[in-house]
């Protein structure tokens, strides 16, 4: 049946269908865009690790990084200063559970289990642990509308696109599975991978959460690096308190600093678009993303022997069908949708 066929009932149901779809399609593929820098920033953090031989402070000096950037922003944009001046009001009139300006110790708890964890189950399977959590955390921070967002059921095609997503994690790790510790060594230190990978689909959550409260999704990137960069500081802190290390001295090349910046677009446009699609199917996006720009990295700027395979061609095109299969959802009624601050 043709457009022109159709009656004026039925087009009007077609009509905000094809609406929802498009809506969806821009922040999608935005999403996978801002996932392309997250390789980048772990070259970037992995070499800034390795040049300083501690892996904490990295991570504490890529917060501090991306803080520094947003404080320059806020300087240069009053709309900004008048959004953080913003988030003491809205938490004190409710707006904006206090507890959700901690979002950026959740990311900071990420990037203490990427320098510390890593190192025990291998780089494989804390990435296929990671990409779990964080699959599964999309889907019950969507069920349960955490964070102020519209609730989404899993529904058929969610589920199957969860699935291709862990399928597509296994499959571009294969070659690298092989290498990974036993099993009975890296279960706990796996488990807390997916633990962390969980609390990322809360922190966008708590960061979209923040973001709408006052308008302004770049107050939101402000908070999470301004807490992140306080929280992994302290923790640095204190592990060298307890080790007595004297540290290394700071490489002098402008580039191993840039993680920041990476971290800056992908905080700031999952804060922007968490309450548009949800938070799994930006996490779905990240990840297909994350993949892509890792061929496109290793193509470009190979790093040691390793080169993309087959089985990493296979997992990007696994994931990006599971996140055209998410994203072509029929639309919630307006009945079924409503608000959560749990």
């Amino acid at each position: 049946m043709t457009s022109s066929t159709l009656s004026p009932n039925a087009w009007a149901q077609v009509q905000p269908v094809r609406r929802s779809a498009r809506s969806r399609a821009l922040p999608v593929v935005a999403a996978v865009a801002a996932g392309t820098v997250i390789p980048i920033q772990s070259r970037l953090n992995a070499e800034l690790s390795h040049r300083l031989h501690d892996g904490i402070a990295a991570a504490a000096i890529s917060f501090t990084g991306g803080l520094i950037i947003m404080s320059v922003l806020a300087l240069c944009l009053p709309r900004l200063r008048q959004a953080l001046r913003n988030l003491s009001p809205a938490t004190r009139e409710r707006r904006l559970p206090r507890r959700y300006l901690l979002a950026g110790v959740l990311g900071g708890t990420f990037a203490l289990a990427q320098s510390t964890t890593a190192l025990l189950t291998g780089i494989a399977v804390f990435t296929v642990s990671a990409i779990a959590g964080q699959t599964l955390g999309g889907l019950i921070v969507d069920a349960r509308g955490i964070g102020g967002g519209l609730r989404q059921r899993p529904g058929a095609s969610r589920l199957v696109g969860v699935a291709l997503t862990l399928t597509a994690a296994v499959v571009s790790a294969l070659p690298r599975l092989a290498d990974a510790p036993a099993p009975g060594t890296v279960l706990l230190p796996s488990l807390i991978a997916l633990l962390a990978g969980f609390l990322l689909g809360l922190q966008q959550a708590m960061n979209g959460a923040t973001g709408a409260a006052v308008d302004s999704p770049l107050a939101a990137t402000w908070a999470n690096f301004a807490v992140g960069a306080i929280f992994l500081g302290l923790v640095w802190a204190m592990k060298t308190v307890a080790g007595g290390t004297a540290g290394h001295a700071l490489p002098t090349q402008w580039w191993a600093y840039l993680g920041g910046v990476c971290g800056v677009v992908f905080i700031g446009t999952s804060a922007l678009l968490v309450r548009r699609i949800g938070v799994l199917l930006i996490g779905m996006a990240s990840i297909a993303g994350q993949l892509a720009g890792s061929i496109a990295l290793d193509l470009v700027l190979p790093s040691g022997d390793h080169s993309p395979g087959l089985f990493t061609v296979i997992g990007v095109v696994l994931t990006f069908a599971a996140v055209w299969i998410a994203s072509h959802r029929k639309p919630t009624p307006k009945g079924e949708s409503h608000v959560s601050q749990s």
